[in-house]
């Protein structure tokens, strides 16, 4: 009688695991449903399932009922020294009737287990163990071969549970994957401008895969790569050009295939150098190269700060994303440089007619004035002071006219960062040698608004313009930060400084208002400060929300 109520009991709660399979797709309530199925048919004090996990060489815990705390060191057992272990390479049930005195099991977890009998049977997917089913009790020889027949009819419904919501997720996956390739197929057909690619490839594989950072480089003629889109931490960067790329993008542009690390701070993982937040460290990456044809013109880069973060199907769909993006990449990348092209020469078209119109103009006005200043007697002053003033002013004006000139025909801004171009402003006034000049710039500057960068840049014009004429300084420094919430450009001198009451009251000869008004425009705050004797410091102050492209932003 005894014999069938049990017989009746464990149908009954086979047909309860065969329901929770056939109507619930959700693999973690299906597994949870068959081991308390399995504890409370084998009179367990613990059922546990563990999946084998090739990157470490173990089995890894996926669900568990009751007391396993006597069974486990944490959430992964080693396949040496552990009954699981040896019942995973085996391929076959294996029971321990008394645990303490089984040779089977290593020292380190007799000394963890409370448990006085174990039961174990390999989980079986067309004859290639995945994983283990075991149950434990406090009690010695507390399990039967009957048991051991039941136990592996349990395990055989958790294998089909977890190989059809594997098939199901692979199914999902490439749903989503031909889901990506059609919207960034829209793109491809919808955008050329670049930062629109960009944007787009971004959002679709943050939607699909973690990325804590994300990098689109494109190679350059010297060997090295300009990162052109760097997001980190929910924040978009400004550009890094002629980056010297690290060990896992090396690899991914040299093999033309997916790199995956684990862990960068391995000691065999080479470091990878931050171009974004300097308060975050990348642990995980995958790297997937952009072929267009025979060349490698660049490639894709997700990056997680949790350490072993992506698997083998991320750096597969991190691919198929890239050999479909890089058509767009290449196209709007081609419709930049014609359109950078017809600029530049609009640009100097612009420059000719300045030169050959308004400059000459000006020259012959000044020409006419110092003519008309040597004919009028020294000691006028009704006369004198007018045409000084017009001279003042034709010469002023010639200098403004000369400086347009060569700003459109270099672009300061076009094509560079504030970053940048701020480098190249420095370079060039060294080569002046009219004074000392030191920069300071962030590492990793947040991207800027077009309209914030060039407002920022030509603060710094008009403020080393007015040192060239009024300060006399032996040195100069432009100094960029980031801090607070807030990035601030300040241009101090050592010169001979000014009252700036007085001078406020007159600022259209040093240019102050025009660069109060650039910096007031773009929602920022401009100060001077400077006395006699002691220099000057301009300083613009702009909240880095109304600064910066947020990352919900296309740009």
């Amino acid at each position: 009688m005894e014999r069938l109520r049990r017989g009746e009991e464990r149908l009954i709660s086979l047909q309860r695991v065969s329901a929770a399979m056939s109507s619930d797709l959700d693999l973690d309530r299906t597994l949870t449903v068959l081991v308390d199925e399995a504890r409370r048919l084998m009179h367990a004090d613990t059922a546990v399932i563990r999946l084998y996990d090739e990157e470490t060489d173990s089995l890894r815990l996926i669900a568990e009922a009751g007391d396993e705390q006597g069974v486990l060191l944490g959430e992964v057992v080693p396949l040496d020294g552990s009954l699981s272990g040896y019942c995973f390479r085996g391929s076959r049930p294996v029971v321990s009737s008394d645990v303490q005195s089984d040779p089977r099991l290593g020292q380190e977890i007799k000394k963890a287990t409370r448990f006085g009998s174990m039961l174990v049977v390999p989980l079986l997917v067309r004859d290639r163990p995945i994983g283990v089913l075991l149950v434990g009790s406090y009690a010695r020889g507390a399990f039967s071969e009957e048991d051991q027949t039941l136990l592996c009819l349990l395990a055989d419904q958790a294998a089909s549970a977890i190989e059809n919501s594997r098939l199901y997720q692979q199914a999902q996956g490439q749903i989503a994957e031909l889901a990506i390739l059609q919207r960034i197929s829209s793109v491809i057909s919808s955008s050329l401008d670049l930062d629109d690619v960009f944007q787009a490839i971004y959002d679709e594989i943050r939607g699909v895969m973690p990325t804590d950072a994300f990098i689109i480089g494109l190679t350059r003629e010297d060997g090295l790569l300009d990162l052109e889109f760097i997001a980190d931490g929910g924040q978009r960067y400004a550009p890094v050009r002629a980056f010297k790329y690290s060990e896992v993008f090396r690899r991914a542009l040299e093999e033309r295939q997916p790199v995956m690390v684990g862990d960068v701070l391995d000691a065999e993982a080479t470091p990878m150098r931050s171009v974004g937040h300097t308060r975050t460290k990348v642990r995980s990456v995958i790297a997937a190269p952009l072929i267009q044809g025979n060349e490698v013109i660049g490639l894709l880069s997700a990056q997680s700060y949790v350490p072993h973060r992506y698997r083998e199907c991320d750096a597969r769909l991190l691919m198929t994303i890239a050999n479909h993006a890089v058509v767009a990449i290449e196209n709007a990348r081609l419709y930049r440089q014609a359109q950078s092209l017809a600029i530049a020469e609009e640009r100097n078209r612009l420059a000719r007619e300045i030169h050959d119109t308004l400059a000459q103009g000006l020259i012959g006005i000044i020409l006419y004035l110092e003519r008309l200043d040597l004919e009028i007697p020294q000691d006028d002053r009704r006369f004198r002071p007018l045409v000084e003033r017009a001279l003042s002013l034709a010469r002023g004006n010639l200098e403004e006219a000369r400086r347009s000139v060569h700003d459109l025909r270099a672009a300061p801004l076009e094509g560079r960062t504030l970053v940048e171009a701020l480098a190249h402003l420095a370079e060039d006034l060294r080569k002046e040698r009219l004074f000392e000049v030191e920069l300071s710039v962030p590492r990793a500057l947040p991207l800027l608004a077009a309209r914030v960068e060039t407002a920022l840049f030509r603060m710094v014009q008009e403020a080393i313009s007015n040192a060239r004429k009024h300060a006399g300084c032996k040195s100069l420094a432009i100094r960029l930060s980031v801090a607070g919430g807030m990035v601030t450009l300040e241009v101090h001198d050592d010169g001979r400084g000014f009252e700036v009451e007085r001078v406020l009251g007159e600022a259209h000869r040093f240019g102050l208002s025009t660069m109060r008004e650039r910096i007031t425009q773009v929602g920022g705050e401009f100060t001077v400060e400077s006395c006699p004797g002691d220099g000057t410091l301009v300083r613009a102050t702009i909240p880095l929300s109304q600064a910066t492209h947020s990352e919900s932003e296309a740009v």
